[in-house]
């Protein structure tokens, strides 16, 4: 069965091994990277947007480069599941991408949603009850797939409906990005100078 994809794509390791999984399966892509104005990878000398640009022309899929502007820093004054240890809103951030992705889904027929993130790598919006939370408030319940650790998760909808193979996707999780580094060799993925990311509201000496 043909089907599409919308990717959440930073261009860091973790997004670029999860675009590369979707698309083995036969499944069209097109992916959307988010920036905002306290990417610490907007510092490096090439970018996440750069980065992300790289990716999309090495696998060949279409990519639209969202800018999260006014509305973002209205959110970051007030979020409603409140601030990491610094003035980081992350789960609130998370929603208002999916929010947009699921928006950007339903325009162009895709079927679902899917990204790079490992469960228990981030401390505040990768654990599976904020997931969940994400997932609900976005609108998108059942139809976010994380190819990097979905098998540690509940079973998505695409995988129940036969979109998406679930035995051909891992369970990696925690911080160590050992088992990234290693299927990147395997795959002669190089180059990924943004792989951990990274947001400046996150910084204590920033925040304050």
């Amino acid at each position: 069965m043909g089907s599409k994809a919308i990717g959440l794509l930073s261009g860091g390791l973790d997004s670029t091994l999860a675009v590369k999984i979707i698309i083995e399966q036969g499944i069209e892509v097109i992916a959307l990277n988010f920036m905002s104005p306290f990417c610490a990878c907007t510092a490096k000398s090439a970018g996440c947007k750069s980065e992300a640009m790289k990716v999309s022309k090495a696998f060949g899929i279409q990519i639209k480069p969202v800018f999260l502007g006014e509305e973002y820093l209205e959110m970051i004054k007030n979020p409603k599941h409140g601030y990491g240890r610094a003035l980081n809103p992350c789960v609130d951030c998370r929603i208002m991408m999916f929010k947009k992705a699921g928006q950007f889904m339903k325009e162009s027929g895709a079927s679902f949603v899917f990204t790079g993130e490992v469960l228990g790598q981030r401390p505040m919006s990768q654990r599976k009850d904020t997931m969940r939370i994400i997932e609900k408030e976005s609108g998108l319940e059942g139809l976010i797939v994380r190819p990097l650790c979905a098998r540690l998760l509940p079973e998505t909808i695409p995988e129940k409906e036969g979109i998406v193979d679930r035995n051909q996707l891992l369970r990696i999780q925690g911080r160590s990005r050992k088992e990234q580094i290693k299927m990147a060799e395997n795959l002669q993925i190089q180059d990924y100078p943004c792989s951990a990311g990274g947001c400046l509201l996150t910084e204590k000496g920033f925040a304050g």
